[in-house]
This record gives C-alpha cells, sequence and structure tokens, in this order.
C-alpha cells in the first residue's frame, strides 16, 4: 500500500463497539427517565382534574339549589325522605313564593323539582317545563328532610365520580340546606 493512504487510514476515528453499546446503555436510562416523569405527571394531573371536576359539580349543585332552598317549605315524599328512610329515586320538589322584581309585585307560588337520573348520572332542576342539569357524573344520590331539631334541615347527599384514563376520583359530600318557608 502506498504510504499516504496507510497514514490515513490509521488516523480515522471511530467508535468502538463497546463506546457504542455503553452510549446506547446511558441514553435508553435517561429515555426511561424522562419517560417515568412524563406518566407521573399525566397520572397526577389527571387526578388534580378529576378532584377540581368533582368539586365543582357538587358546589354547582348547592349553588343552584341554595336559593331553591331559602324560597321553600321543606318537601314531602310519601314512604321516603325521613332519616331512617332518605329517597333515592323520588323527586325532591320544593314548593314555595317568589317575589317579582317590581315595585307593585305580588308574591306568585312557584316549584322546582329536583330528579336524579341513575342511568344518566345527573341531577336536574326542572321549573314548569325548563330543565336544567345541576350536577353530572353522580354515582349516588339521596335527600331526607331531618325533623330533629327546631327547624327542618334538608340533607343531600351525592356522590360525584369522575375518571380520565383509567384513573378516577370521587367526591362524596353530605349538603345541608335550610329552608326559611316553614309555614304549611
Amino acid at each position: 500500500m502506498k504510504p499516504h493512504i496507510l497514514s490515513r487510514h490509521r488516523g480515522q476515528a471511530g467508535y468502538t463497539l463497546i463506546e457504542l453499546i455503553i452510549a446506547s446503555a446511558i441514553g435508553l436510562l435517561v429515555l426511561s427517565a424522562l419517560a417515568s416523569i412524563f406518566v407521573t405527571t399525566m397520572l397526577g394531573a389527571n387526578s388534580a382534574t378529576g378532584r377540581v371536576e368533582a368539586s365543582a359539580q357538587i358546589r354547582n349543585f348547592q349553588l343552584m339549589a341554595y336559593d331553591d332552598f331559602a324560597l321553600s317549605r321543606p318537601p314531602s315524599a310519601s314512604g321516603c325522605g325521613t332519616n331512617s328512610n332518605p329517597c333515592t329515586t323520588a323527586a325532591m320538589v320544593l314548593t314555595g313564593n317568589r317575589m317579582p322584581n317590581q315595585a307593585d309585585g305580588v308574591a306568585a307560588p312557584f316549584s322546582v323539582t329536583y330528579v336524579w337520573n341513575e342511568g344518566r348520572q345527573t341531577v336536574t332542576r326542572l321549573i314548569g317545563a325548563a330543565a336544567q342539569t345541576a350536577a353530572s357524573n353522580v354515582t349516588d344520590y339521596s335527600w331526607y328532610v331531618d325533623i330533629s331539631e327546631d327547624h327542618p334541615v334538608v340533607v343531600v347527599r351525592m356522590t360525584v365520580t369522575v375518571g380520565f384514563y383509567n384513573t378516577s376520583y370521587s367526591e362524596s359530600q353530605s349538603l345541608l340546606f335550610y329552608p326559611r318557608v316553614t309555614w304549611p
């Protein structure tokens, strides 16, 4: 061989097989760590999102129902609605009087109904023919009137379950409502 070809051939730099295997192993470790961080972050974000969504559904129901309870009499249901026998399938009907926003207005009767649809997992608020979803993802729901105190208290228990990508979060609350209209 010619001397200038030999010197160029000996001077070529390259990676040995051992160096390539070590570099690949280090790269694999780094990618594994990054994938683990990504999966952990996604699971944490899904859990946090589930908690926020479940709390928002319960809070939405609470805020929507507050005025209805404040302006109504305690609900009555046949066959359920007591401390020992909460209602799960019976509609909760609230009746009372509401003042119009006029100087010479006269109080008019009104009625609001709350119904839990177990199949759709929703609690719906009905005023006449108008329906509005008060809460969704409701997996358990019951209500009763606690008459053990001086004034009746309506206790609504609900569980909201929200799931994302094989993880789910459930939040259960017992909400106490104090109807202010107590006359029959």
